[in-house]
């Protein structure tokens, strides 16, 4: 049986000791060393403190605290996304079934319309057609060669994007919006010349600035031009 030496327990001894007293040299030459290092305080197995005092383990008890009620923050911002989405969700299934029966683009736009102000907050809606969209529907309501000029300026090609538009702007994309303001656009049409636009906007200009997600408005770009009555109408 293999058997330790005194001087080999004496040696260990010594070591210890010698890191021990390294150990408190360090701490009493960085006595914010914890401060900076909250995280060692949960490996500790630590004494409560005497009278008066505060413990290292009432620190770590509040160090626990503090974690619990930030994973409790996490946890009611994820339950809150998630709520946000189921609604997102079921708003756009009513809509694209309200979308279904439309017969005609004037139908189409006026639908379309209507149900982005009943099921998400937007202040005003636009879905135009430009002339180009003709083949498709010869009953189009009219729209003038100045405001559909102004609105081909705004468009970029087959993406949406958000941003800051001045009074003649907004003017030509919501009538009756007499302010700058801000909006969210997206071109209707895959390729080529644009069909027409889709926006949203308000007279707020922080509403829709750059940070803004554009993904539902791009979704809805492409049911749109995905409906029965677009793909009977262009022969697709």
């Amino acid at each position: 049986m293999n058997s330790t030496s005194p001087n080999e327990v004496a040696a260990a001894d010594h070591t210890s000791e010698v890191d021990a007293s390294a150990v408190e040299q360090f701490l009493r030459q960085h006595p914010g060393f914890f401060q900076q290092h909250p995280e060692l305080l949960l490996a500790l197995d630590l004494p409560h403190g005497g009278a008066g005092s505060v413990s290292l383990i009432e620190r770590q008890v509040n160090l626990l605290r503090e974690r619990n009620i930030e994973m409790r923050g996490r946890l009611a911002e994820l339950n809150q996304n998630a709520q946000a989405n189921e609604a997102l969700f079921s708003a756009s299934r009513l809509m694209v079934l309200a979308l279904l029966g439309c017969r005609n683009l004037e139908q189409l736009t006026e639908l379309t319309e209507q149900q982005l102000k009943i099921h998400y907050p937007v202040d005003h809606v636009c879905l135009l057609w430009f002339d180009s969209a003709t083949t498709l529907d010869g009953q189009l309501p009219n729209c003038s060669e100045d405001r559909q000029q102004v609105l081909w300026g705004l468009l970029r090609p087959e993406r949406a994007y958000c941003g800051i538009f001045r009074a003649e702007e907004m003017q030509a994309l919501f009538p009756g919006v007499q302010s700058e303001g801000s909006a969210a656009l997206a071109p209707l049409g895959s390729s080529g010349e644009p069909l027409g636009i889709l926006a949203v906007g308000s007279e707020d200009t922080d509403r829709y600035d750059s940070e803004v997600g554009t993904v539902f408005l791009e979704h809805l770009a492409e049911v749109l031009m995905a409906l029965p009555l677009l793909e009977a109408s262009s022969g697709t």
